[in-house]
């Protein structure tokens, strides 16, 4: 009795006599899985490329980054301008911001982290889908995921 209650039917159809001969065969099976290679993390935003033409500082993907920041550009620009302590413009469509002094590159990514970080990501869950709304006089973030409302600084 005992016997029957231990055996198992493996994919091929064969009986196999015992539980250990099952997991025996479920560890061959895993250690032939490749290996995945990710962060965990569904949302990672594209890096900005910044070039320094003269003593102009250009970020070429600013178009791509605030699609997918899912913000307006002109809010990321302001907040770039006031953050950099730069006067800013936008090429047509906004495919590309210039701002009107040389900036490190690793002073744009940081202050591009912050906006993330303030204006984009929720407090409560982390995660980035998430919209602002004007209350009153109040800037809220929203978050589509849990639904948490942070007010936020106006730019």
């Amino acid at each position: 009795m005992r016997a029957e209650v231990n055996t198992v039917t493996s994919a091929k159809g064969d009986k196999m006599s015992t539980r250990e001969e099952y997991i025996q065969m479920l560890k061959e099976a895993r250690s032939k899985l490749p290996v995945l290679i990710t962060s965990g993390e569904r949302f990672v935003p594209p890096r900005a490329l910044i070039t320094i033409e003269g003593r102009q500082t250009h970020i070429v993907n600013f178009k791509e980054i605030a699609t997918a920041l899912n913000r307006d550009p002109k809010m990321i620009a302001r907040f770039l301008s006031k953050e950099l302590g730069s006067p800013y413009f936008l090429t047509e469509g906004d495919r590309k911001l210039i701002l009107s002094r040389k900036i490190d590159p690793k002073q744009v990514e940081n202050r591009l982290d912050k906006f993330i970080k303030v204006y984009v990501t929720c407090p409560h869950c982390g995660r980035p889908d998430t919209t602002i709304t004007k209350v009153k006089k109040a800037w809220i973030l929203r978050c589509q995921a849990c639904g948490a409302e942070t007010p936020i600084p106006k730019l």
